[in-house]
């Protein structure tokens, strides 16, 4: 004869699937939500139309390489840069774009950077 109960076993809650339902809850929330808004630009409507820039103002400098730049056409050395910037500040040109080449290293593109913060330029923009 037997004495222990035979009809009554104890069943085991399996956590893997709460665990998996919160895991998802907790992608969802962070997905949902937004703390910060990095993205926001204010942003004001024109009604004239706007301001266009004039290319008048704005002097075009591209590195060669080797020590040598085209600023609006014309080739020079970097030594020669400040003094040339500063006729073309005088006659009315306020902003500077840089145009590097392949050729061009991160020295070269530093040095004409420097040169062109130490005239009197309102902006000096890189572009690729």
């Amino acid at each position: 004869m037997r004495l222990s109960e035979s009809g009554a076993k104890k069943s085991s809650i399996s956590l893997t699937p709460l665990i998996d339902v919160v895991f998802l809850l907790l992608i969802f929330f962070m997905l949902a939500s937004t703390f910060l808004r990095f993205n926001a630009i204010p942003i004001s409507a024109v009604e004239d139309g706007g301001k266009t820039e004039d290319v008048k103002e704005i002097v075009l400098i591209q590195i060669d390489g080797g020590q040598r730049l085209q600023v609006n056409g014309v080739t020079m050395q970097v030594d020669d840069l400040s003094a040339h910037l500063d006729n073309l500040v005088a006659k009315g040109m306020t902003k500077a774009v840089v145009r590097p080449t392949r050729d061009t290293t991160v020295q070269e593109l530093v040095t004409v950077l420097e040169r062109a913060r130490r005239t009197a330029l309102t902006s000096v923009v890189v572009v690729r």
